[in-house]
Order: C-alpha cells, then structure tokens, then sequence
C-alpha cells in the first residue's frame, strides 16, 4: 500500500515523538548542534543592559552591532513575549517590510516596496524567506510552524551575493532551535477570542553522547472572525505542524544533522465586503471609499478556503578537517500542495444585482503543486587573523505546476482556464571577503555569478464547460528565460570605539525574467519580461550608549530598479462583462529612505522598543497595461512618478514594557505596543480606489513571570478594534477587500522542563 506525502510524513513524526520521552540530563560530551546558524541568538549583558545578538545574515557568525547589513533580529524571548507566530505578525513588528494577503495563506512580502504579486508558475518572489538556508520559493511555503525558532532574521535591500537567488528586495532567514546535548522540554497553551486554541510542545532528547533528537509539535485553531449569514465560518484556521532535527555528532569535528517539517492548514476563504456601494471622497483627510463599520457578517454564495500542505526535508554535514576551513554541505527539498477558492464578491447574485455589478458572482480558483531542490556547498575561514573570506557552490532546481481560472457567473457554462507549468534551474558561485586593519576600518567585497534557465509551458481551455477545447498550448514548444549575470557587493566598515560602529556599501541583484500567468496567446506565453535588477547604496551607524542601555542605530539608502515587475489584475472585455486577466509590466524605479532602531532600557523596571521606517518610492518610468479592450488591444497608461504599491512613507512599530522587581512570588510585566501605516495604493495607478488610509493598531499584554520557567500571559491584539485592509481587487464595477483581524483577546501559558 503506498502512502501519500502527507501520510508518511505524519507517520514518521508519529514514530519519532513515540521515541522521544524525556529522559534524564547527563553531564557528559554533546550532541551539540551542526549548523554555524545554530548559537544562541542572544547573550544577556549585566542587569538592565541590552542584549547582545548573534546573527549569521553574511554566513558567519557575527554580533548584530557588528554587522555591516540593515538587519532586524527578532530573538526567541521577543517572538514570544509579542505573540509572533506568522508571517503577518512578524511583517507588522517590521517597518519598511508590508505584505498583500490572497489568500492568507499565501503572504507575498514587500521589502522597501519591492515585491511580487505574481503567483504564477512563471513567477519568482522579489523578497524571499530561507528556512535554516533554505530557499522557500513559493509563497504557500511560507506557512511553517513558528514556535521554537532560535531567532528570524530580516535582511533589508538586496542580498544576492550570498544568500539562494531572487533575493532583490530583502529576506527572511527563519532559524530553529537545534538539538542539544540535554534532555528538555516545552510547551505553550494559547485560548482566546473567537474559539482561539494554539497548542506547541518541544521535547528534546539526548540519545547518546553523540545523537540527540528535538520534536516540536503544533496545533492552531479558531472559529473564525467572521461568519457567513447562516453561520458558516470565514477567517477560520486549522493547522497542524511537525518538526523533527536529528543531530549526529560523528566525530569531535564532524556531525551531521537531518531534518523533516510538514505544516497542514485548512482554512476558511476571508470575509469579502464591496465597499464600492460607500461614499468616495476624491480630496480630503478621508480619501478613496470609505470602509465598512466592523463588518461581522458576509454573504458568499459559494463559499470557499484553502487546503495547503507544505513541508520537506534537509540534511546538513559539517566539517572541521580541512583546519584552514570549515565545510559545510546541505541538501534539500520543499513541497508544496495548495488548493484555493474563494467567492472574490463576497455576496449573492441578487446583491450583486442590486449592486450594478454585471455578473452574477465572482470566482477565483487557483491549484498548484511545486517541489523545489537545492544543494549547496561551503567553506567559512578558520583563520583568526585579520582576513576572514566565505566562498560556496549553490544549486536549485523548481518544478512548479498551477491551474488558475476566474468564474463570473455563480453557475458557469464556459470555461476560461490557465494551466502554467515550469521548471526552472539555478546554478550560482559565490564569495565574499573581509579585511580588518587594526585602526578599527575594514574592507569587505563579494561577487555572485549565477546562470538561470527558466522553461514555461502554458495551456488555456475555453469554450463549454461540459466540452472544452484548447484555444493554444506550448506543451513542447515552451517559452525560455536564461539568465547569466554577476551580482556584487562591496563596502567598508569603521569600528571608532566600543559605541560607534559605521558602514557604507554598494549591492546588487537580480531577479529572472518573468512569463504572463494568464496570456491571451501562444505568443505572449513564450514571451518573458526582462530580468529585474537593483543596484543600491547604503550607509549606517550603529551605536550603543549609557553603559549599553540606549542603543540607536540607522541606515540611510538609495536603491535604483531595472525592469522591476508589477503585476496586476485588469478588466478584460475579450472575456465578456466581469471578465479580468492578469497583467505583467516592467518599469524603472528609484527608492529612497531611511530606517533606524531604538532601543532603551534606563532603569531595571522600563524598556522601550521602537523601529521606524521612512521610504519615497516612485517609478522614473512605467507604462502600465490597465485594460484589454473587445478587439483584443490593450489600453496603457504612463505612470511615471507614481508611488509604488504597497509602500506607505511612514511606518512605526513600537513597545513599552514595565516590569515589577523579581519577588519570591514572582513578577509582573505590561507591556503596550503601537503599528502605525501611514496611506498606501494597493495598485500603481495612485487614483485613491485601491488605497488604504492611514492605520494605527495597538496591542497590549500583561505577564505573570511565576518563575524563569513558567509564565501567564493576558493579551489583546488590536485593542481598539480598528478596521484595516489586507488585500483589495477593483474588478467588474465593485472595490472587493478583505479586513484584517478585530480585536481579539486572550491567555497564553508557557512552560520549560
């Protein structure tokens, strides 16, 4: 009998948590963990200091004060106090990094305005996420288990010197707790507002002296947010996740470690409103449609969700033999299965109707399955002199398979359907070099060079539904991207005394060329855009003051785009009333801003937090499509010096914490948090329909310390009940948007063994 993916992959996580009982700790040799991304993310200082972190966003081990990258680290402690436990929360605690949500499951990250709605098979994410170095290429992947993460790591600008491919606008390098040398364990119970109920358990096992295994189970669920007028959920969520990390210690400078992760999630489509029924305002403090007051109830007629299982496996040897280096070699693979529906209108066809919308109802199903591997190879330097160097060998190979079709009739009898299929590989070699003198000043350059081959083959049906013919397909004759291209990055670094660390740098990177994910012909599905590419310059301080209690650091940029690719859903009247293909557009931008990092501790019972970001983003040149016209000839548009999408000028995220002293009865800790956005266009076009006005969300929690080991935590998320946009679609004659969360409150327990 053979098993599916899902099924063995449960099974052998079944068969491993059976094995793993605690046992007791012993004090002899460890099977410490393998990978050079595997320390402790943070080191405490004396009472009331900053912590120290550790980060490996150049591939060595490095503390962040060091670091000469705009990195924001979020530590284990951190992830936890603030109840980040998906990508959303996470971009949220981040300023200058946003997100577009459709479906929820499929969060597509914006770094300083650079992104990719394109889930096309013929389309690569321009800011991308590594799971323990591991390049996670489509956005279904990003749907893994947060808990037990040593630390995340978000890289700002291009990092397409060391790190995987399509790194043009930022990353996100998720980085787990390894095994280790001592039996442990923990767990967290999450209840709450809306049927909330989250359940995590670490159990970490030392087998022998030199093989220890960790186990971290997930579960989340609620009833949803929002529900339909007979009761039905939207916005729910189930998920279940596994992870296993076995670590092999077979010398006392060899080990190996594998790993094997599955997320499952079933989640219920959003609540989609049209508020283009509501008032515009075309001036004024209240610009674009005004939003629905806490919308609670939605009315689909077919109401949809999504089924997503993503998860793979990894292996990772490291090796310390070589004495000038150490070699680390890793191999993997990610799957992906994801299935999406969603009723686009949120309504019936006789409020739709009512509504002067020309179709019944609005559809959009998307299907995909797509498996990537990756190998690479690397050797840090060992030397303690003055030169430090990484250099390494990177391979990844992506088989990517995606139906999508929109419907515009509740009962359709036609057929409109895409069928994308390609495989794409990457070949890259790369390096990257310091020099420290002993005045403190360094130099450090690096190049990639990296030859890409991407082959797409599309297929359309159309006519009845009960018979469907083929209007084209280049099955056999695919389209064909090849990209061979340098990237680099070099700069120098000034450590003037133990507060004040200084860096400038000049990067690149490259994104491969994209093909259309809805093409209206055989010759447009052959046709790719040209290769996007980013040059940009940066320069930072990062200081620390007052016996490391203040510390502020800022970064101040200039990035210059090359056939940067947007993407956009437009009306298509080749399709009939309601119809809409989907557009890709190549234009010239230049992004400028700056970012900094507060972080103060003036006395043992205060901390604050703060991150802010400002960006002046705005296209030098960019025709855009923005309709297809009965004849079949399309309808552009010049937008240069419109801002880009998904970029607000203004973003701050802020904490404050108070903390009781450290009683024999434990101790309390407040702490309130404020994310505020200033105005954001959801398109290029600028015209205020797809906009967002400013949004300020507050969170608050209040801990119960019982001991270092076990905690309570009351909390609310969004204490003011602000209605807030994710994602929002002008099409067929109505502006459709899904809301972010309400408010929501709730207790989380936390436990250590």
């Amino acid at each position: 009998m053979m098993l599916t993916l899902r099924q063995a992959m449960w099974a052998s996580t079944a068969i491993v948590c059976t094995m793993t009982t605690p046992a007791i700790a012993q004090d002899s040799g460890a099977a410490a963990s393998t990978s050079d991304e595997a320390t402790p993310s943070a080191t405490s200082g004396d009472e009331g200091q900053i912590a120290e972190i550790t980060v490996t966003a150049r591939r060595r081990e490095e503390s962040l004060q060091n670091t000469p990258v705009t990195v924001t680290a979020f530590t284990a402690e951190e992830l936890q106090a603030r109840g980040i436990n998906d990508v959303s929360r996470l971009i949220q605690a981040t300023p200058g990094v946003n997100f577009d949500v459709f479906p929820k499951t499929a969060p597509r990250p914006f770094f300083r305005g650079i992104g990719s709605s394109n889930q096309g098979a013929g389309g690569d994410p321009s800011s991308v996420a590594f799971l323990d170095g591991v390049y996670l290429a489509r956005a279904g992947m990003l749907g893994i288990d947060f808990y037990d993460m040593q630390r995340i790591e978000v890289l700002k600008g291009p990092q397409g010197t060391l790190f995987g491919k399509n790194v043009v606008g930022g990353a996100i390098n998720f980085i787990t707790n390894k095994p280790v040398a001592e039996n442990e364990a923990s767990a967290q119970l999450t209840v709450g507002q809306y049927q909330q109920l989250n359940g995590n358990l670490m159990v970490n096992v030392r087998l022998s002296d030199t093989i220890a295994v960790r186990t971290v189970l997930g579960a989340i669920s609620n009833d949803g947010f929002r529900h339909t007028v007979d009761g039905r959920s939207l916005d729910d969520e189930n998920k279940k996740s596994a992870r296993i990390q076995a670590a092999f210690g077979v010398t006392t400078d060899t080990s190996l470690l594998l790993s094997a992760d599955i997320a499952s999630q079933d989640v219920a489509q959003g609540a989609r409103y049209n508020v283009e029924v509501l008032p515009f305002h075309a001036t004024g403090s209240k610009k674009g449609y005004d939003d629905f007051d806490k919308p609670r109830i939605s009315n689909p007629d077919q109401p949809g969700g999504t089924d997503v299982t993503t998860g793979g496996l990894r292996a990772e040897f490291v090796t310390e033999k070589l004495g000038f280096a150490t070699l680390t070699a890793t191999a993997a693979w990610r799957t992906l299965k994801f299935d999406n529906s969603e009723d686009f209108d949120g309504t019936t066809a006789a409020q739709n109707a009512a509504n002067g919308i020309p179709v019944s109802g609005i559809r959009v199903i998307q299907n995909e399955r797509a498996d990537s591997y990756s190998a690479e190879t690397r050797l840090n330097s060992n030397s303690g002199g003055p030169l430090s160097w990484v250099a390494g060998l990177y391979w990844n190979h992506d088989n990517i398979e995606r139906v999508r079709e929109s419907l515009t009739s509740v009962t359709p009898t036609t057929i409109n359907q895409f069928t994308g299929h390609s495989r794409n590989r990457s070949y890259a070699a790369y390096g990257e070099l310091q020099y420290n003198f002993d005045n403190g000043f360094g130099v450090f350059g690096g190049a990639r060079y990296t030859d890409e081959r991407k082959e797409y083959e599309s297929t359309r049906l159309t006519g009845p539904r009960a018979s469907p013919v083929v209007n084209y397909t280049t099955v056999g004759a695919p389209g064909i991207a090849r990209a061979k291209l340098a990237t680099y990055r070099i700069g120098a670094q000034w450590r003037a005394n133990d507060n004040l660390f200084a860096f400038a740098s000049v990067s690149t990177g490259f994104k491969s060329g994209a093909f259309p994910e809805t093409p209206a012909s055989a010759i447009l599905a052959r046709t790719p855009t040209a290769p996007e590419k980013v040059t940009s310059y940066e320069a930072g301080l990062k200081t620390d003051w007052l016996d490391r209690r203040l510390r502020f650091n800022v970064t101040g940029f200039i990035a210059k785009y090359r056939n940067f690719q947007t993407i956009q859903a437009i009306p298509d009247a080749t399709l009939g009333p309601g119809g809409t293909s989907i557009s890709i557009d190549t234009g010239d931008a230049t992004i400028k801003g700056i970012e900094t990092e507060l972080m103060f501790v003036p006395v043992k019972w205060f901390d604050l937090t703060a991150r802010y970001a400002y960006l002046d983003a705005t296209f030098d040149q960019l025709t855009q499509t923005t309709a297809i016209l009965a004849d079949g000839s399309p309808v552009r548009r010049d937008l240069s010096g419109n801002r880009l999408s998904r970029t607000p000028k203004h973003a701050l995220n802020a904490e404050a914490g108070f903390s009781t002293p450290n009683a024999s009865w434990g101790w309390l800790r407040a702490a309130v948090g404020v994310d505020h956005q200033s105005e954001i266009f959801d398109d290029n076009d600028n015209d205020f329909v797809e906009y967002r006005r400013p949004r300020t969300l507050w969170d608050a929690s209040l801990t119960y310390h019982i001991t270092d080991d076990f905690s309570a935590q009351a909390w609310v998320h969004n204490l003011t009940d602000k209605e807030y946009r994710v994602h929002q679609a002008d099409t067929a004659g109505g502006l459709f948007v899904l809301y972010g969360a309400p408010r929501q409150y709730g207790l989380t327990f936390n436990a250590r063994f």
